[in-house]
């Protein structure tokens, strides 16, 4: 009986994204962070690499940017909305 009076025992609705946290500053912010640091770490291969660049790097290093670029348009996209 006890059980009955706190919690339903029936399946429970999905919780809306409106339900969620307000995490957009924290993505935002690891969007950023990756961003900033793919760029400048590649373009720091670039200049400074007398040899000819290590290309699995750098490529990794863009895919963090991009990454970071996704989050924070991901932010973005939740801060409107919830506003």
């Amino acid at each position: 009986m006890l059980s009955a009076v706190t919690e339903p025992e029936g399946p429970q609705p999905n919780r809306s994204p409106a339900d969620a946290p307000k995490d957009y500053e924290t993505v935002r912010n690891i969007g950023t962070v990756a961003m900033v640091a793919g760029v400048a770490i590649s373009f720091g291969i670039l200049i400074f690499d007398e040899r000819s660049p290590s290309w699995p790097w750098l490529v990794g290093l863009w895919i963090m940017a991009l990454i970071g670029v996704g989050l924070r348009i991901e932010a973005g996209i939740r801060e409107r909305r919830r506003s």
